[in-house]
């Protein structure tokens, strides 16, 4: 038989009528707001590409896994942003692929401000590898015989609001509380049910000297049933360059994170989780790393970085 912690992260997961977290989280969602927020699409007036990777709870076989992919640039003047996302996000038996396109509308407001409401349409392919399944008996009927794919359409919606000093969001990244039914001829009694997010984020620049920044942040993230999670940071931006910080993850983890800029248009960044729960026994950590990489139009140098 497989390790028995394959089930107990499957059951917290699929289990049925489950209420529970199933969206990816990241630790460096300030690098990577379009996946939770549709209308950050073109925040930046510029072409941006990011992509992310988290490895979670190293040295604990089938925990989560998560890779994420975003593009996203504005049209008609910085008025309509436009992005596209890819993610990959696997657990134990699970394998889930997200295609998503988002729209942003962008309102310009007075001193710099701007409020940008968006909209996402979303397709989801949805794998459960039964195949890999050891059972704990012969025949056992509650496990289907052959793999089991799933696809389905979701949509959501998000508002984002920025000024040159701070921003705020709001977004509901699925509106759809999508039935997804497991069972094969009837036999398993595995069924689940994708449930609603809320999400909050906002943060501010405050500077120190002409060096150093300070540069805290939240992200709040509810769904019924489930514990809330709130994600705290506090970063240090040096010279405009290097990003160094840490943060703490309610009741979850604490965890430290660095980026920096080769180029005012290519930035790296990784960031290391440690559970504060007993979980911390069985793992090693968790371990993230993004790169972005953007490009201006032929009037803009970057010559002024965008830390939003």
């Amino acid at each position: 038989m497989k390790h028995f912690y394959i089930w107990a992260l499957l059951l917290s997961l699929f289990a049925a009528k489950l209420s529970a977290q199933q969206d990816a989280q990241f630790t460096q969602y300030l690098f990577n707001k379009l996946y939770f927020n549709p209308a950050y699409a073109g925040n930046k007036c510029m072409f941006c590409a990011t992509a992310n990777y988290r490895k979670q709870w190293l040295g604990l076989n089938g925990a989560p896994t998560t890779a994420n992919l975003t593009a996203h640039g504005t049209v008609l003047n910085d008025k309509l942003g436009l992005g596209l996302a890819v993610a990959n996000d696997q657990i134990g038996l699970t394998q889930l692929w997200n295609v998503e396109g988002s729209y942003a509308y962008r309102i310009q407001m007075p001193k710099d401000a701007a409020l940008s409401i968006g909209l996402r349409t979303s397709v989801n392919f949805m794998r459960f590898r039964w195949a890999d399944a050891d059972a704990t008996q012969v025949m056992d009927n509650t496990i289907a015989t052959s793999n089991n794919n799933k696809t389905y359409p979701n949509f959501g919606v998000g508002l984002y609001y920025e000024t040159p000093k701070y921003f705020v969001g709001l977004s509901i990244p699925h509106l759809f509380q999508t039935k997804i039914d497991f069972r094969e001829n009837n036999t398993s009694a595995l069924e689940a049910r994708l449930q609603r997010h809320y999400f909050i984020m906002g943060g501010g620049i405050l500077n120190i000297n002409k060096q150093v920044k300070f540069y805290p942040s939240a992200m709040m993230k509810f769904t019924a049933n489930a514990p809330l999670s709130v994600d705290f940071n506090a970063n240090f931006i040096f010279l405009d360059k290097f990003w160094a910080g840490a943060g703490y993850r309610l009741n979850n983890s604490v965890h430290a994170l660095i980026q920096y800029a080769f180029a005012p248009n290519f930035k790296m960044g990784f960031s290391y989780d440690y559970a504060t729960t007993r979980l911390q026994n069985y793992n090693s950590g968790t371990l993230e790393v993004s790169l972005e990489y953007c490009v201006a139009p032929r009037t803009d140098r970057l010559h002024n970085p965008r830390f939003f």
